[in-house]
């Protein structure tokens, strides 16, 4: 008899496709705690596999089976006819898993960013101190050049006239225009490589693979549900933290600068005369 797979609007079969493309088939466990998860996620009705009754692998989230309850793939839970349900806490793992991914490259165009914007720097000292008038025409006179800076270019102090500076003005400002054009470039490719929300705004496809929510829709909803909550909030910065110890005794004075009980400044009190001992 020829494998296919039980699952409701799933074609697979055990054949060369099948093989080339890594999919397997399995048995329904013997073990009925198992054996009963698994016809509960099929969910047939008025519906009981037999020892001929094969599921594929592309219902498992690694391809295969495990045998623990606490594993993710105790049972299916992938299927084409129904979304596969993450929780809160595992969008958020992902999320933090893809923003490690882009720390590398990020660090990457901020840190060429800023090796840019110092050759920058230097390439418009001596660009701007080409207009400044030389000694020789103005014997005796020591008084700062005033430097007209664009907006778009670096600010600089006043430069002081030197004796004999001359600069090749067309050489530097070709350069100086080259080097804007690639710090625009690298500013353009840090941008892309932020990450924010317009990247998935009205794309399901994108919300999926960023955060494993269904939709765009439920993105929102979920962020509007969890906004109320964190706005209240509050954290201890580690200033405040520091200061507490000095002011513990005076309870009514903590009270009024830092909104806490006072339990909780004597605990901490407490807390710092046993880390003295």
């Amino acid at each position: 008899m020829v494998k296919t797979c039980c699952v409701y609007k799933c074609h697979n079969r055990f054949n060369v496709e099948a093989k080339s493309r890594g999919i397997s088939f399995f048995r329904f466990p013997k073990n009925k705690r198992q054996r009963n998860a698994w016809i509960k996620a099929v969910n047939r009705k008025d519906w009981l596999p037999n020892n001929n009754t094969w599921i594929c692998s592309e219902h498992f989230l690694d391809g295969w089976h495990g045998y623990e309850p606490t594993d993710g793939n105790y049972s299916p839970t992938i299927f084409a006819y129904k979304e596969t349900e993450k929780n809160v806490s595992q969008v958020a793992r992902e999320s933090r898993h893809l923003v490690r991914e882009k720390s590398q490259e990020t660090l990457h165009a901020e840190k060429l960013v800023r090796q840019q914007y110092e050759i920058k720097q230097q390439v418009s000292l001596f660009h701007h101190s080409s207009y400044c008038m030389e000694v020789e025409e103005n014997p005796g006179n020591d008084e700062m050049c005033d430097l007209d800076v664009m907006d778009s270019d670096v600010e600089l102090p006043s430069l002081k006239k030197t004796v004999g500076t001359q600069c090749d003005t067309g050489v530097i400002i070709e350069e100086n225009n080259r080097l804007k054009e690639e710090l625009k470039a690298a500013r353009m490719e840090l941008e892309k490589e932020k990450w924010s929300v317009s990247k998935i705004a009205d794309n399901d496809g994108l919300t999926k693979f960023y955060t494993g929510l269904p939709t765009f829709d439920i993105f929102l909803w979920l962020f509007t549900y969890l906004q109320d909550k964190c706005s209240r909030m509050s954290y201890w910065t580690g200033e405040n933290a520091f200061e507490i110890p000095f002011f513990a005794s005076q309870h009514q004075e903590m009270l009024a600068r830092f909104s806490v009980f006072d339990p909780r400044l004597q605990n901490i009190e407490q807390g710092d005369r046993k880390g003295m001992r």
